[in-house]
């Protein structure tokens, strides 16, 4: 079912003929004009999906009594309306649905109907706030507990999904100048794949993919704690009740994943703010706990519209290395400057240096609901921002119509290899959020006062980190992140057991290492192990065996040094603890 909410100052409407033969002839007093006043008019297309009418009628009369409850008003006008669905349900259902729903909403509201089946005419005021206009999509399963789902599925359509769980979204185009992108370098170093019964959007990371992942993630929660930060684990999902406090539900609802849990409103997590506030205000706080840092790798979702989505840069699901800084006015400057300190340093380490700093502001003349309504306060936080960022001197472009809903931000920005412009990390100021939420904190003075916070990034999410790190360099990783660090490769069969041997040692000290001993050239399997861009090829034939050594060879360089095993864990461990 699909319906759409209107608070109105009045709605007029009249029927004129049948749009439907079946359906039975209206009375004389029914093809008069009828006019409500202060009402909400539910305009209502009921869908095939819709059978189990008991449910369906249940979660839609919890729907209209939420909103009419929130706008006040005790009028309520069904309306059918076709032209919201697709999909629609049979005339007959459609009554049943629309019957037992005024029998409900009867005791309750003063109900008003619209002849289901006729072409009308109406004429109608909407009123203009936040909650005037809201779109809902019910959604209820028709399977009782216990009945089994896998019967509907016939041999036939197992065999076309389980043909279709082979078939993995990895081509893309070329990128400008012929560089691969995120996408192709993923199937070509066998990191994730997208496939086609999991869904768009939702990628699925190989061991390779994980490995970085589970690197990137090790070094940014190490570097945060050291630098303060307190770690935090939240829910994946919370009730509406916790998205309308903090806003989400009114401005960000469309890109958010909605379920319907027991006839209540549940949300998947789109950010992680909401959860953490709650954590800081389950005691009194006072001055000397301030700045508090809350940090989380977190699993988020947000709905993206499908033709925006593509490799790992634009995903359902991914994780965030989030954190909100609760501090006070005079803390709230220092704290900034060190939030970018740990920016450049996480792209340091990274080898990131090709991205660029916008300060997203507000537009006072959006008026999609996307901001909080509070011009003074927007000034205000624009004007704080810029006087941080131009202190510390740093370069910047500005964009209207950027921000986030609740304040400005600062993003940093980058090009993908089409050119797309799109957001690695971000910092945001954020003024509406701690009155949502009536954080306080008890000052020296022992007055109750308002903290400021700082919602931030630091290596952003891993994931589409991890995509502009593979276009930048096109694979070639850095040894300390990399998931092909060392291939060592036999030239014959006699070497296998040392080969072995030395493959062990390397694994056990904790490298990502391969051992390549199958009956094929040399040139061959070196050839292989560039394509995969492994840092080191480890050759090893009579001689080394003979000698207790090893051939090394440098990705990209020709040159091959002798070594051994020792000396070479060593040269490793050097440049994996200074992150080359």
């Amino acid at each position: 079912m699909k319906i759409l909410n209107l608070h109105v100052d009045y709605i007029k409407f009249k029927p004129l003929k049948k749009a439907l033969k079946k359906i039975a002839d209206l009375a004389e007093h029914e093809r008069k004009e009828v006019e409500v006043k202060e009402a909400l008019v539910v305009l209502t297309a009921v869908e095939k999906s819709d059978s189990n009418v008991e449910k369906v009628v249940e979660v839609f009369v919890k729907n209209v009594r939420e909103i009419a409850e929130q706008v006040k008003t005790e009028n309520i006008v069904l309306y059918p309306y076709a032209h919201l669905s697709s999909n629609l349900g049979s005339p007959d259902l459609a009554v049943k649905v629309l019957d037992e729903a005024e029998k409900q909403l009867k005791k309750h509201f003063k109900v008003s109907r619209a002849p289901f089946g006729y072409y009308k005419e109406f004429e109608i005021k909407v009123k203009g706030h936040p909650l005037s206009e809201l779109s809902r999509e019910i959604r209820v399963e028709g399977k009782e507990v216990g009945e089994k789902y896998d019967s509907e599925l016939s041999k036939e359509e197992r065999a076309r999904l389980l043909k279709s769980m082979t078939k993995n979204k990895t081509q893309s185009i070329p990128g400008k100048g012929g560089l691969k992108s995120n996408v192709e370098l993923g199937k070509e170093l066998d990191l994730y794949i997208i496939n086609e019964v999991v869904g768009k959007g939702l990628p699925l990371f190989t061991p390779k993919g994980t490995s970085i992942l589970r690197r990137m993630r090790r070094f940014i929660e190490d570097e945060e704690l050291r630098r303060g930060y307190e770690y935090t684990q939240t829910p994946i999902m919370a009730k509406s009740d916790l998205y309308k406090i903090s806003g989400h539900w009114q401005h960000y609802k469309k890109d958010m994943f909605v379920l319907d849990v027991y006839g209540k409103d549940y949300a998947l997590r789109p950010m992680t703010c909401p959860f953490q506030f709650v954590l800081f205000k389950r005691k009194v706080r006072t001055y000397k706990d301030l700045p508090k840092k809350y940090a989380e790798i977190a699993t988020l979702y947000r709905k993206e519209q499908t033709g925006e989505l593509r490799g790992l840069t634009r995903m359902w699901q991914f994780n965030l290395a989030d954190a909100h800084i609760i501090c006070d006015e005079k803390q709230l400057e220092k704290e900034f400057e060190k939030v970018l300190d740990l920016i450049n340093f996480v792209m340091k380490n990274l080898g990131i240096d090709d991205t660029w700093y916008r300060f997203s502001k507000w537009d006072s003349k959006n008026e999609n609901n996307k901001y909080v309504d509070n011009p003074k306060a927007w000034e205000e936080s624009q004007k704080a921002m810029k006087k941080i960022l131009d202190k510390l001197g740093l370069k910047y472009l500005e964009a209207d119509d950027e921000a986030a809903f609740y304040g400005p931000k600062l993003d940093l920005q980058f090009k993908d290899v089409y050119g797309k412009e799109d957001t690695l990390f971000t910092v945001q100021i954020d003024f509406a959020l701690p009155e949502k939420f009536d954080l306080t904190y008890i000052d020296d003075k022992g007055k109750e006062k308002r903290p400021m916070i700082i919602h931030r990034s630091s290596i952003g999410a891993p994931e589409r980190t991890l995509s502009h790190l593979l276009e930048l360099t096109q694979g070639k990783m850095k040894l300390w992140i990399s998931p092909n660090q060392i291939k060592v490769m036999t030239m014959n069969n006699s070497v296998n057991d040392y080969a072995k041997e030395v493959y062990n040692k390397l694994f056990e000290a904790g490298f990502e290492v391969e051992l390549d001993d199958r009956n094929e050239s040399i040139g061959k399997k070196a050839r292989e192990a560039q394509i995969q861009k492994f840092n080191y090829l480890v050759t090893i034939g009579d001689k080394e065996e003979k000698e207790n050594t090893l051939a090394v060879r440098i990705r990209g360089d020709k040159k091959i040094e002798k070594m051994t095993l020792d000396e070479f864990s060593e040269k490793l461990k050097v440049e994996i603890k200074e992150r080359r």
